[in-house]
């Protein structure tokens, strides 16, 4: 997962970072854990993610890059090809195209 902070031409600061489509869980180092009996095709997430954002939010299924600043969110989706070697200015230009989020109240 890529991270990135930079600050736009009006001076507000940002935090851009990749979210990808699903999961990879791989195999634990130390082998199979004897305490418990292999289920198949059981997963520690136990909540099917993938599939609810298909249902709900299909063209992020592809993954996106999230941009936060203090007072709003932003989804870029896809998330575009090599964009955290981006420089700031291009950085800022993906972020204005990308669909504003509401900020959940804390």
């Amino acid at each position: 997962m890529a991270l990135r902070e930079f600050t736009d031409s009006s001076g507000t600061a940002w935090t851009a970072w990749d979210v990808p489509p699903h999961r990879v869980y791989t195999q634990k180092r130390a082998g199979t854990d004897r305490r418990v009996r292999v289920t198949p095709g059981w997963t520690p997430e136990r909540r099917v993610r993938a599939r609810r954002m298909e249902l709900r939010h299909p063209e992020l299924t592809g993954g996106w890059v999230c941009f936060a600043s203090e007072r709003e969110k932003r989804r870029l989706s896809p998330p575009p090809a090599e964009w955290e070697a981006a420089s700031d200015a291009e950085l800022e230009a993906l972020c204005a195209q990308a669909r504003q989020q509401p900020v959940p109240s804390a």
